[in-house]
C-alpha cells in the first residue's frame, strides 16, 4: 500500500473579515508554518475561494483558509508513503495549531470535519480492473472492461460517514502528453487499484438540529481512519467485505 496524500477539511459558519482575523492571530502558526500568502481577493468573492495560503516549514503541507472552511493538505514522501502511523503522527502534530487558529474564526463550533486520504493498493500491479472486479463480484469480467469504479458509503456510530471509493488506475512512465500513443501499453508502468477514503461527521450534521462539530470529533475521525487503513481496506479490496 502506498499512501499518497491526505486532506483535513474543517467547515464553519462564515467568518467576516477573514484576512484581518488571520493577521490578528497569525502567531499561532509561527512555530511550524511559514509566512502566509494573503491573496488579493475581494471579500464578496465566492466563499469557497481561499483568501490565505500557508505552507508548513518543509512545505510538505499547505493550509488553505476561506471564509467558511480551512483545508490542511499533505503530500507524503519517503518512508511516510509506507507507514500510516508516521502520516498520522505528522498530521496530529500540526493540526493542533490549525484548530487553535480556526477556533478564533469559528468560536470553537464547527459544522463538520472530514479526513480524505488517497492511497494505491500496490499489491496489484497489473490487470487492476479485472482483479478488482473478480475480488468484489466473484467472477471474471468481460475482456473489454477498461475501467472500474465502486463507491461504498457506510455509517459508523450513527454519526460518521465512511466513503470508500475503489478504482482501477493505470500508471504510465513519464513522457510527453502531447504526443500520440503516450498512453499505449508499451508505456504502461502499472495497472493497479486506487483508493479514496473519506471519513467525516456530516451524517450527524445532516441528521441533528443544532449540531456542532469540534476537535474531539477530529480525534475520533482520525482513529476511525487509522482503523480502516490498518485492517478493513485489505478485506474490502481483496474480498469485498467491510
Amino acid at each position: 500500500m502506498i499512501i499518497q496524500n491526505s486532506a483535513v477539511n474543517i467547515l464553519f459558519s462564515r467568518c467576516e473579515n477573514i484576512k484581518k482575523q488571520y493577521i490578528l492571530n497569525e502567531d499561532i502558526l509561527k512555530e511550524k508554518f511559514n509566512e502566509a500568502n494573503i491573496l488579493p481577493i475581494p471579500d464578496d468573492a465566492p466563499s469557497e475561494i481561499p483568501r490565505i495560503i500557508v505552507k508548513t516549514k518543509g512545505e510538505h503541507s499547505q493550509l488553505n483558509i476561506a471564509p467558511e472552511a480551512a483545508t490542511f493538505q499533505t503530500v507524503y514522501t519517503d518512508e511516510h508513503t509506507e507507514k500510516w502511523e508516521l502520516c498520522e503522527e505528522y498530521v496530529k502534530s500540526r493540526i493542533e495549531d490549525v484548530f487553535s487558529l480556526t477556533d478564533k474564526f469559528a468560536s470553537e463550533k464547527y459544522k463538520y470535519i472530514g479526513i480524505v486520504t488517497n492511497l494505491i493498493w500496490n499489491n496489484v500491479m497489473e490487470k487492476g480492473n479485472k482483479t478488482l472486479f473478480h475480488n468484489l463480484f466473484g467472477n471474471t469480467p468481460a475482456d473489454n472492461l477498461e475501467d472500474l469504479v465502486v463507491k461504498y458509503t457506510y455509517i459508523e456510530k450513527e454519526r460518521y460517514y465512511v466513503n470508500i471509493t475503489l478504482q482501477s488506475i493505470k500508471i504510465f512512465n513519464d513522457s510527453d502528453d502531447g504526443v500520440a500513443g503516450n498512453y499505449g501499453d508499451d508505456n504502461l508502468k502499472a495497472h493497479t487499484i486506487g483508493i479514496t477514503l473519506d471519513v467525516n461527521d456530516r451524517y450527524a450534521f445532516n441528521q441533528q438540529k443544532g449540531y456542532n462539530s469540534n476537535k474531539e470529533r477530529f480525534d475520533e475521525l482520525m482513529y476511525l481512519t487509522t482503523k480502516i487503513i490498518s485492517g478493513k481496506l485489505k478485506n474490502l479490496v481483496e474480498k469485498g467485505a467491510y
